[in-house]
């Protein structure tokens, strides 16, 4: 029999814990330590909740996600609404439904009984569990208050607890305006790819490739990171297809189809030609390609030239590279950047700073690119909203970004390059030279920009661009199929 203190069985205990407090840097931690090849606990639930956002039989464009929505008893009123948000709401409800045959359709109105109130009930009960006590004690409400605005607002807006206190809708200002927000179920679940079909011609998703990404780019003149080389299939080549000779520098690699910063890695150039890890692993040229070699069997990997923010943002780095994210929409002349953040990474993650490894983001002003405070996914109390950053001390809020008007254009002169989607997300990082591509994101995800703006999309300029998207959209497809 194991004993409590079995290594093994203790790291599993912490990633049971930590998947029960949601607490998205340990997990990430723990993630990265995992050796290739090692079956996870974690790796095991995110397959799980990536199954499960995705439940339900694929149709031409609209799908469920997760469950089907708490709304959907909508459907059957005269109208929803004027407003761009109800009518964004309202097309992608009739679009999941007008795909459905009669079974189908039941199968829809029982799944909402019989499997989205349950899930939110559970939810309810989850999230209150680790957030209640905190928030209560901040807005002077009882947790009974919190637990029954959730139910509220996801039986009349389908938003669930999750995102109850993502969106801070405890705060009785947001809640008021709860049905202005966009949920990436209706998004992802199949308005952008009902607006990419009939508006784009699109036959295929040129930004899901970061090794494809970095060469349609150096083709179109746009900066991107320094490419070194491609570990596929045991082979670690250049561009021309020869062995590769690593530089003497510090290097960063990802696995090319990777999402979210997984699989990221660091290895700092230590002298000597030899290269050490973040888990302080040192080896020689010839050992590290030996390791993107082994890497590559399982993965593609992409290995680049580690890059640095700007010097006037190197206070805002704990390691990782910052970059702005950038939401551009299709317009009538020309691709319009609409919402923009900055990405800083926090803590033990020294390696990406995405928003679901645990960083924080602030809002740009684009007007200025002045930064707003920063904060942290929301689903757990712990960050709030900060106005340092929290490593380093540097300022966040009132930091002008430099190369601002740069950056800018540079998100627009990507999109009229990879114009194969409506709606793009672009992750720039701002280095001494200028703003530079690190990738794209086709299925451009909302919540982020609306958690750190503390604005609904719906109802703004993203919103006032996207419905008529739509409906241009629907109009294209005629009486046929959306």
């Amino acid at each position: 029999m194991r004993r409590v203190n079995d290594p093994g069985l203790s790291k599993q205990v912490s990633i049971l814990r930590s998947l029960l407090r949601l607490d998205i840097r340990q997990l990430y931690a723990l993630r990265s330590a995992v050796r290739p090849g090692e079956r996870s606990l974690i790796d095991f639930v995110y397959k799980v909740g990536a199954r499960i956002e995705k439940i339900g039989k694929r149709r031409r464009h609209f799908r469920l996600m997760a469950c089907p929505p708490l709304t959907m008893w909508q459907l059957f009123l005269p109208k929803l609404g004027d407003s761009t948000s109800q009518r964004i709401h309202q097309t992608y409800l009739q679009g999941l439904w007008r795909e459905r045959g009669t079974i189908a359709r039941i199968g829809l109105l029982l799944g909402v009984v019989l499997w989205s109130v349950p899930l939110h009930v559970a939810a309810i009960v989850w999230m209150t569990a680790i957030n209640g006590r905190a928030i209560s004690r901040i807005h002077k409400k009882s947790v009974v208050r919190l637990m029954l605005e959730q139910l509220q607002v996801g039986l009349r807006y389908n938003i669930l607890a999750p995102w109850y206190f993502q969106f801070d809708l405890h705060d009785d200002h947001k809640r008021r305006r709860a049905g202005e927000y966009l949920h990436r179920s209706e998004l992802k679940g199949g308005l952008y790819k009902l607006a990419n079909r009939h508006l784009t011609h699109r036959k295929k998703n040129l930004l899901g490739d970061k090794s494809s990404f970095h060469d349609i780019c150096i083709a179109a003149g746009l900066p991107t990171l320094t490419e070194i080389a491609i570990a596929q299939d045991g082979a670690v080549l250049n561009r021309s297809g020869s062995p590769v000779s690593l530089p003497f520098v510090d290097l960063f690699a990802k696995p090319v189809a990777s999402r979210g910063g997984s699989g990221a890695q660091v290895w700092l150039y230590f002298g000597e030609e030899s290269w050490q890890s973040a888990t302080g692993e040192r080896l020689s040229a010839s050992g590290l390609i030996e390791h993107f070699s082994r890497l590559s069997r399982t993965q593609a990997i992409l290995i680049q030239k580690r890059a640095v923010p700007h010097p006037t943002l190197s206070d805002l780095s704990n390691g990782a590279l910052p970059t702005a994210r950038l939401l551009t929409i299709k317009g009538e002349v020309d691709w319009e950047p609409v919402v923009g953040l900055l990405r800083m990474a926090i803590g033990a993650n020294r390696m990406v700073d995405n928003f679901h490894a645990g960083g924080i983001a602030a809002n740009i002003d684009f007007s200025t690119g002045v930064l707003g405070r920063a904060t942290d996914i929301g689903l757990t109390p712990d960050i709030g909203w900060v106005d340092v950053h929290p490593d380093t001390g540097g300022t966040i809020t009132g930091r002008v970004l430099p190369y601002w008007a740069e950056t800018l254009k540079l998100a627009s002169r990507a999109h009229s390059v990879f114009r194969e989607q409506v709606v793009a997300g672009w992750d720039i990082a701002i280095l001494a030279e200028g703003p530079v591509l690190v990738e794209g994101n086709a299925a451009a995800d909302t919540d982020i920009h609306q958690r750190v703006s503390g604005l609904p999309l719906g109802s703004g300029k993203f919103g006032e661009m996207f419905l008529p998207l739509l409906l241009k959209a629907i109009e294209v497809a005629g009486n046929g199929p959306w």
